[in-house]
């Protein structure tokens, strides 16, 4: 009797056992890290000198399009003065601009690059397109961004102060323009380390980068801008329509 009291007593507890066992498992749903816009913010040494946005969180965003492969035309045979820069009608050269204030100076980054005239309802790209320029790794600095407009890439330009400007590229400037060599940027690099969308407020992307480049003025005197450092929280302008 003992026995078969202590089998009736273990009933019980089998029976939870087994429903305990024939319970389906609910799936557990990782919640997704909330990401955060950042403020714009950058850091950079020139002559020795380092300038920061030190919190002013002054910065503007701006964007636009330029005729793209222009070609110079001169009026007459001289080949002097007077001329015009002419793109081809096909293509046209993309531009977002981002201006950040710092002490004593501010600095210009602009990401550019070419698209089929096409492909770019009112002169705009679509997102897809557009986020193309933002992609993780190293980009070239555009040398002719604002003359001949023929390369894809990173354009910066500095003002330490009054007319004190430096640009990384060989801008258009009249009869002024100094035309320098191809290949002067050769030795900078920009290398867009991080590129995430933000998923809290109004969205957007974040981005982070590190830089050196090569500064002219209208002289021609060159200027080495080292340890650059940015942070950019990006709503990039595009046509909803576009490709």
């Amino acid at each position: 009797m003992k026995k078969l009291s202590l089998i009736y007593a273990l009933l019980p507890l089998l029976a939870f056992t087994s429903c305990k066992k024939d319970s389906p498992v609910k799936p557990v749903t990782p919640t997704k890290p909330v990401i955060a816009a950042v403020s714009d913010s950058v850091a950079y040494t020139i002559d020795g000198v380092t300038y920061t946005d030190s919190g002013m969180s002054l910065s503007r965003l701006s964007s636009g399009t330029e005729d793209a492969n222009r070609k110079l035309v001169y009026p007459d045979s001289t080949n002097k003065y007077a001329y015009s820069l002419v793109g081809k009608p096909d293509s046209v050269m993309f531009f977002e601009r981002h201006t950040i204030l710092s002490e004593k100076a501010w600095i210009n980054v602009s990401f550019v690059k070419k698209f089929f005239r096409q492909q770019t309802p009112l002169n705009f790209p679509g997102l897809n397109s557009v986020l193309t320029m933002f992609t993780v790794g190293k980009h070239p600095l555009a040398e002719d961004f604002e003359w001949q407009n023929s390369q894809n890439g990173i354009a910066i330009s500095v003002v330490l102060g009054v007319n004190k400007g430096y640009s990384s590229y060989n801008a258009y400037d009249g009869i002024a323009t100094v035309v320098i060599p191809p290949g002067f940027q050769k030795n900078s690099s920009f290398e867009i380390t991080s590129f995430v969308h933000a998923t809290d407020g109004f969205g957007g992307y974040n981005l982070e980068a590190k830089f050196t480049a090569a500064l002219f003025n209208r002289k021609g005197e060159q200027k080495k801008l080292e340890n650059g450092y940015l942070r950019l929280h990006i709503d990039p302008a595009y046509a909803g329509n576009g490709i």
